[in-house]
């Protein structure tokens, strides 16, 4: 299970993503039991075979035709984040992840590792 409160921004941590706020809320809309607003809010929710429950909360945030960034918290299976990711245009497309708390930039491969570890990606 990955725990997680990060920000999600395009191939460096000033450059937005390779997809636009429309295309990432279509694609999020699309996944089951997702529930998206009209202004890029969203909380997912779910429960892992094992009957643990999980939920994302997350918010689209838009800089004129792009996505600007992703605020993204929770905490969920590997798989469902990748769901997430894949609305954002990964893996076609390197995403950059900063810690909130911490203020930190990441790489995806870093992100992840810490997001695995008991404390999670904070």
């Amino acid at each position: 299970m990955f725990r997680f409160h990060a920000s999600i921004h395009g191939s460096t941590a000033s450059a937005p993503l390779a997809v636009s706020f429309e295309t990432a809320l279509a694609a999020l809309e699309k996944l089951p039991r997702l529930f998206i607003e009209p202004d890029g809010s969203f909380v997912w929710r779910g429960i892992t075979n094992d009957g643990g429950e999980w939920q994302v909360d997350g918010n689209l945030i838009d800089r004129g035709q792009m996505l600007d960034h992703v605020d993204l918290a929770g905490q969920c299976p590997s798989e469902r984040l990748d769901d997430v990711l894949r609305a954002l245009g990964w893996p076609a497309a390197t995403l950059t992840f900063q810690l909130l708390r911490l203020g930190v930039f990441l790489t995806e491969e870093e992100f992840r590792r810490q997001a695995a570890t008991p404390a999670g990606a904070g």
